[in-house]
C-alpha cells in the first residue's frame, strides 16, 4: 500500500485547522508542526501526539521524510517561504492570501514549475455553505443575467495581532477580501476591467490597516460587484445581495437562508433556500484525489492572480482617488 503523503504545518496559530484535516484525510498524513512559540508547539503535541516538532523552517526543508509543507504564517511571509519550500522539492500549500503582489504570485508559480511540485492555496471558503448555495442559484439562472453582486463581511470591533500591521497583513483586501473577491470572480465568469475603492480608519486608536474598505469591480459586459470588509459596522451589512434581469437574492449571514424573489409567469414569486453544509475538508479531499490522479486540483494559483491584481488596484485607487484600469 502506498505511504500517505507526509506534511508539516508551519505556524500553529490557525494551523490547527490544517493539522486536523491532514490527519483525517486518506492519502495524507501529518508528520509534524513547525512553530517558534513554545506554548503553541506544546498545544500541537497535546492535540497530535507523536508528531515531529520543529522550531525553524530550515529543519523542515532538510527533513527528507517531509513531502510537503502548509504555510500558515502572516501574509507577507507566504511568498518567500513558499518559494524556498518549492525550491527544496516540497509540495506547498499556503493559507490565503497567496501573497501580496502579482509579482510575488508570478515568482511562486515559476518556482512550482521549476521544481515540478504541487502548489495550492487554502481557499476554503469556496466550500462555504452560503457561497455554494448562492452559486447554485446563479447557475440555475434563477436571477437571469446579473447586473450587480454585493458580498460583505462586516462587524463591530478591533481585530488584533498582526492583522493590525499593514506590513504583515497587506490590508483587508488580502484577508477577507481574498475570499470575497475570489467568490465574486467565480460568480461573474467575466474579465474584470476596472477597480474603484475607498476606506475609513476608526477615529479612536487607528491601526495601520484600514477598519473599513469598500471596493467595486467592473467587468466586461457591464456587470459590477462590490465587496465591503468592515469593522465599523455596528449594524452588519447583508452577507449577500444580488440583482439580475428578473430576480434578486438576499442573505443576512453565513448560515441564514437565501431569500430569492423573481418573476415567474410575469408575477413575483418568493422562496427561501436553506444553505448547504460548509465543508472545508473538501479542500484536502481534493488534494488527496489529485495526488492519486483522480481529480484536477481545485484551487490553482493561476486562478488567484486576478484576485491579487484587484487587491493591489484597490489600494492604488484609494491612494489616487480614482478608478484603476486592469
Amino acid at each position: 500500500m502506498k505511504q500517505p503523503m507526509r506534511w508539516v504545518v508551519v505556524g500553529y496559530g490557525m494551523g490547527w485547522h490544517h493539522a486536523r484535516y491532514l490527519e483525517a484525510t486518506d492519502g495524507l498524513s501529518l508528520r509534524g508542526v513547525c512553530e517558534v512559540s513554545p506554548e503553541r508547539l506544546a498545544k500541537a503535541v497535546g492535540e497530535h501526539p507523536g508528531i515531529v516538532t520543529y522550531t525553524d523552517f530550515d529543519s523542515v526543508l532538510a527533513d527528507r521524510d517531509v513531502d510537503g509543507v502548509v504555510i500558515v504564517t502572516p501574509h507577507n511571509t507566504h511568498a518567500e517561504l513558499a518559494i524556498r519550500a518549492m525550491d527544496a522539492g516540497k509540495h506547498t500549500i499556503t493559507d490565503k492570501a497567496m501573497c501580496l503582489s502579482v509579482d510575488e504570485a508570478q515568482r511562486m508559480i515559476e518556482a512550482r514549475d521549476r521544481a515540478g511540485v504541487i502548489f495550492s492555496v487554502f481557499h476554503n471558503r469556496r466550500w462555504d455553505g452560503d457561497f455554494v448555495t448562492v452559486r447554485r442559484i446563479v447557475a440555475e439562472y434563477q436571477l437571469g443575467r446579473l447586473y450587480h453582486i454585493q458580498s460583505c463581511v462586516t462587524d463591530w470591533g478591533k481585530p488584533g495581532g498582526w492583522r493590525r500591521d499593514r506590513a504583515a497583513m497587506g490590508g483587508w483586501m488580502f484577508d477577507w477580501g481574498a475570499h470575497t473577491v475570489d467568490q465574486i470572480l467565480l460568480l461573474a465568469g467575466a474579465k474584470p476591467i476596472s477597480v474603484y475603492a475607498f476606506s475609513h480608519y476608526r477615529y479612536d486608536d487607528p491601526a495601520s490597516v484600514e477598519d473599513y474598505i469598500n471596493c467595486t469591480i467592473t467587468f466586461e459586459g457591464g456587470l459590477t460587484a462590490t465587496t465591503v470588509i468592515g469593522y465599523l459596522n455596528m449594524i452588519p451589512m447583508p452577507r449577500w445581495y444580488m440583482i439580475g434581469e428578473f430576480g434578486a437574492l438576499h442573505a443576512e449571514g453565513f448560515d441564514t437562508p437565501v431569500h430569492v424573489r423573481k418573476l415567474w409567469d410575469g408575477k413575483p414569486q418568493e422562496h427561501e433556500v436553506p444553505v448547504d453544509k460548509t465543508d472545508w475538508a473538501a479542500f484536502y479531499a481534493n488534494l488527496a484525489a489529485h495526488v492519486a490522479g483522480r481529480e484536477d486540483l481545485a484551487v490553482r494559483p493561476e486562478q488567484l492572480v486576478p484576485q491579487i491584481a484587484i487587491a493591489e488596484a484597490a489600494y492604488r485607487s484609494i491612494a489616487e482617488g480614482a478608478a484603476i484600469s486592469l
